[in-house]
């Protein structure tokens, strides 16, 4: 420490630096302890377990989840018109998809003007495979589009716009008989 206490702060330089001792004191009236968030400590407790753990080459294989969108499945006017066809729909589609592996969730977005059914896997290859399966498949007298889902659209909240143009007049007609 007292080595380099005055030397040049770069080789060269004409500017001095002073070292000394650090001092650790206590800023303010009382202590206040750092915040540590939980759930954090956990998820990163678990990593370094995984990470530094005994597995190896006979652990059982990672499954990378994916989703599949399939189009055409129904028309926003066959939705309306019954109320069963979302249940029907999902049972129907999640029977037909079991085949293939395991699946997490299947879900119906019955606003959807393309009619969209999105079927998530727990395992990208059985998503695949439903792919290759559904894809250019017939179901209620329309072709199925089969594809995965990309992610960059929020498939549940398109709307059917026939639909929104056929309210706004709706209510339009109200506000006059008024």
């Amino acid at each position: 420490m007292q080595i380099l206490d005055g030397t040049p702060l770069r080789p060269g330089g004409t500017v001095p630096m002073t070292v000394s001792q650090a001092k650790f004191e206590q800023k303010g009236d009382r202590f206040i302890p750092k915040k540590v968030d939980k759930k954090k400590k956990k998820k990163l407790k678990q990593v370094e377990e995984k990470i530094l753990g005994w597995g190896g080459l006979d652990d059982k294989k990672v499954s990378i989840p994916a989703t599949v969108v399939l189009r055409y499945m129904f028309t926003p006017v066959e939705m309306r018109a019954d109320e069963n066809l979302r249940s029907e729909l999902e049972l129907d589609v999640k029977e037909e998809c079991v085949k293939l592996g395991p699946v997490d969730s299947v879900k119906v977005c019955e606003n959807h003007p393309q009619g969209v059914v999105l079927v998530k896997f727990k395992d990208r290859k059985d998503a695949r495979k439903c792919i290759e399966l559904m894809n250019g498949r017939w179901f209620g007298g329309r072709q199925i589009n089969a594809s995965e889902d990309d992610g960059l659209v929020n498939h549940t909240l398109v709307r059917d716009f026939d639909n929104d143009a056929e309210r706004l007049e709706q209510f339009g007609a109200e506000l006059e008989a008024d």
